[in-house]
């Protein structure tokens, strides 16, 4: 739900989010037992100019990673939409993949889809995309956290 929202609202324009949790494997890895605990919502740097593409504010980039730090979490990864496109990453998501990670992709049919994008040094090449399965473990309420305004989970 917070995935949907968050992601949806900025239409034409892709909305994007950091996905915060833990991993039983290595930060780096392709295992399929990630946990994602929260949605941290960001805004699209380039929303005004390009719908088709997206670019996290690397201030919003520090704050979440500093903040999952102090409550024993790790930025796993990114989440975002193609409004008008499939759940399938683009060229220009693997062109532009700056090093391994989680990416969720909402779809123009409100489908999702998991992936890990595999970064291989030097990076000069398009990221290698495997598939990953998504299992929904338990949901709450639509909540803020007290002291983060806005920050939401689910």
């Amino acid at each position: 739900m917070v995935l949907r929202h968050d992601l949806l609202a900025p239409a034409p324009a892709e909305g994007c989010a950091l996905l915060l949790g833990q991993g039983n494997g290595a930060v780096d890895s392709a295992s399929d037992d990630w946990h994602v605990q929260l949605i941290w919502p960001c805004l699209n740097m380039l929303a005004q100019r390009e719908h088709d593409r997206f670019e996290l504010d690397p201030r919003e980039q520090i704050a979440a990673q500093r903040w999952a730090r102090s409550h024993a979490l790790h930025v796993l990864g990114s989440a975002h939409s193609h409004p008008g496109a499939s759940v399938v990453p683009s060229r220009r998501d693997r062109l532009w993949a700056g090093s391994s990670g989680l990416m969720l992709i909402i779809g123009n049919n409100e489908a999702i889809a998991a992936w890990w994008l595999e970064v291989e040094a030097p990076r000069c090449s398009l990221a290698k995309v495997h598939p990953l399965p998504i299992r929904v473990m338990g949901e709450t309420p639509l909540k803020s956290f007290p002291e983060d305004p806005g920050i939401r989970h689910d």
